[in-house]
């Protein structure tokens, strides 16, 4: 029972820094130096847990340099979509399409294993399909829900595809991964944010803020790495999707977000997808490791 806090708190702290996102935006931030900060306190905090520096060399030992930068700027994809869907949804609903990706994730595999569909599967596919549409039944108008679903509908493509690269990186650690795929994001944020705003910097208030959501974030991961460790990736998946619904709670008690009853019914769809076609692939992962 210990363990699964471990999960649990991961996700708690997830959805603390993802909750923060609209909080932030009210001060006028860019949303390339909230992800500087995002990922240059990740980077830092892989520092101090790896003991080690960035080293050239390791990615050259094991001919990592090309993985390096894929995960490295799907990673800063990933995050800039989802980040910007925000400001066309609300956040929780943003979530709750971002954990879309076990489907999408399910979906290449299949097509790159010339796996072919059977029929749970597709009914599955349908599901979270007819979920979605439920989703976009907003008040706020069609055409901006619609931007927002398919910004978070790429962000979970760019999150499907980090999930189905990162074993390329094997020979490292995972903090060892996350210390290599952090520094280019926050050093490009870093580039585009000055490239955008010249020098000006936001208020105290606002930097504190996004350096706090930055610090929830490593802390979701570092927890989440633990999970992983202690407890497997199957049941760490599956206590995981708590974080939607964490950042639905969040986003209706600070934000007012409330959600109509066809949302409502729209966010179970996707749910039930998600997890059955999640516990689906990883069962498929272990039977053919046996």
């Amino acid at each position: 029972m210990f363990v699964i806090r471990f999960a649990l708190l991961s996700s708690l702290f997830y959805a603390l820094n993802v909750s923060m996102i609209p909080l932030i935006y009210t001060f006028e931030v860019s949303a390339f130096l909230f992800l500087f900060i995002r990922f240059g306190t990740t980077f830092c905090t892989s520092l101090v847990l790896t003991k080690s520096l960035f080293s050239f060399k390791k990615i050259k030992h094991y001919r990592l340099g090309k993985w390096v930068f894929v995960l490295s700027l799907l990673f800063g994809v990933q995050s800039w979509l989802y980040v910007e869907a925000v400001k066309y949804m609300s956040v929780g609903l943003a979530s709750v399409v971002l954990f879309t990706y076990p489907l999408l994730t399910y979906l290449i595999v299949s097509i790159t294993s010339k796996r072919s569909l059977d029929m749970t599967t597709i009914m599955m596919f349908l599901l979270a399909i007819t979920g979605i549409a439920a989703i976009s039944q907003s008040e706020e108008g069609f055409y901006t829900m619609a931007i927002g679903i398919v910004l978070a509908l790429l962000s979970a493509l760019s999150y499907s595809l980090i999930l189905i690269i990162t074993p390329k990186m094997s020979n490292l650690r995972n903090w060892e991964i996350v210390k290599y795929t952090t520094l280019i994001p926050a050093i490009s944020f870093l580039y585009l944010f000055i490239n955008q705003t010249g020098l000006y910097w936001p208020q105290k208030e606002a930097l504190a803020l996004s350096l706090i959501s930055g610090v929830f974030f490593a802390t979701g991961m570092f927890f989440y790495h633990i999970s992983i460790k202690k407890y497997g990736p199957i049941r760490t998946a599956n206590i995981g999707y708590t974080e939607p619904l964490l950042v639905l709670i969040f986003g209706f008690i600070a934000y007012l977000d409330a959600i109509t009853i066809i949302q409502g019914i729209g966010v179970i769809m996707i749910a039930l997808a998600s997890i059955t076609i999640e516990k689906r692939q990883l069962t498929q992962d272990n039977l053919s490791k046996v």
